[in-house]
């Protein structure tokens, strides 16, 4: 739909019957827009690569990668008081208008069934078409498959693809991805390549079958699809053009996601989302993780649930969240800080580390 033609009411999660696709009404655009720090001008821009990469990059950086909603409920931050907090206390993420206040009202973020659905309600209104398609995530995260393997989730991720009108061809774009996703849409073709905001990494999409270890006992039939692969380069080095980015030595494609264009239905994102809130084998529910993108593509992290190796950490590591920064996956650590994980400490660094509003 053309901008002009923007709903008057904001439908805020696509619905099946009768079929209608989520798309932000005026006023809702503009909030969106005041979130991720854009003018509300740029609501009357017509559809382009440049709007959809202006949007893309301004959305990663404003919006961090966030599962405080599985563990905290909102309630309990208005306390601001030292008691502790714990693991799947929290609601979960409730997609929806609800969805649409946390991270554009409340400054909060999400991972991607809060994040790319919800872009994807911000682009229809500007005339984009946006097919949502579910993927799988690459579990060795990081690392080179030639000596780590290959270990995929099951469907538990969903990334967006989107073209409109006369657009030559469609592009992948990740806003929900977390560490390692693509902050600029990458064209829809077998070999395209993709920079990021940081030298030391950048992007590959192949049209694949799934990638898998030779005798899988039980991937007989990988699905067929994409794979979006991330260059890792040795800490300090620089990938000059991302065309180019196998020509630095010591470095290796290490996948990201797998993806079929399969379009979801709602019911399915209902269901992605409810695993990732509640499994016990989902990647989120034992683990409280903020993430937000630095303008030189490094990350600041505030993470609690993973063990901690650092020989500075505290004795008893589960009583504490890490608060730190890098620059790139290979690079060092650096800002450490240890963060009592209670409701008082960790509601300081969501509000001035991370923008939330609590």
């Amino acid at each position: 739909m053309p901008a002009s033609a923007r709903p008057q009411e904001s439908t805020y999660l696509s619905e099946s019957s009768p079929p209608r696709a989520a798309s932000l009404n005026l006023v809702d655009t503009e909030d969106y827009l005041e979130r991720i720090h854009l003018g509300k001008q740029v609501a009357s821009e017509p559809p382009s690569y440049d709007l959809l990469s202006k949007l893309s990059v301004a959305h990663h950086l404003a919006v961090p990668f966030d599962t405080s909603a599985l563990h905290v409920p909102l309630e309990a931050w208005a306390e601001r008081d030292g008691r502790q907090l714990g693991v799947k206390e929290g609601p979960g993420v409730e997609l929806g208008k609800a969805n649409f206040d946390r991270i554009v009202k409340r400054r909060h973020g999400g991972f991607c069934y809060s994040q790319n659905p919800l872009f994807a309600s911000l682009l229809r209104g500007f005339g984009f078409r946006v097919s949502e398609v579910p993927a799988r995530v690459f579990m060795n995260r990081g690392k080179d498959p030639k000596e780590a393997g290959y270990a995929w989730s099951c469907n538990t991720h969903v990334a967006l693809i989107v073209d409109w009108t006369d657009s030559n061809g469609r592009y992948l774009v990740d806003v929900g991805f977390g560490g390692g996703g693509p902050p600029y849409p990458i064209p829809l073709k077998d070999g395209e390549t993709a920079a990021s905001l940081s030298k030391s990494e950048s992007f590959l999409l192949r049209e694949e079958q799934m990638p898998v270890d030779k005798a899988h006992p039980i991937m007989h039939d990988p699905p067929a699809g994409w794979t979006l692969y991330r260059r890792i380069v040795p800490a300090g080095a620089i990938i000059e053009h991302h065309s180019d980015a196998d020509s630095v030595p010591d470095s290796y494609w290490t996948p990201c996601i797998h993806f079929s264009l399969s379009t979801m239905t709602p019911e399915d994102t209902m269901m992605g989302n409810h695993f990732n809130c509640t499994h016990d084998r989902a990647g989120f529910t034992g683990v409280f993780v903020v993430s937000r993108l630095l303008k030189n593509g490094g990350r600041q992290t505030l993470c609690r649930g993973i063990p901690a190796i650092d020989e500075g950490a505290p004795e008893d590591g589960s009583a504490y969240a890490k608060l730190y920064s890098k620059d790139s996956i290979k690079g060092e650590e650096y800002g450490i800080e240890w963060i009592p994980y209670d409701v008082k400490a960790i509601g300081e660094v969501l509000v001035d580390k991370f923008g939330f509003t609590l």
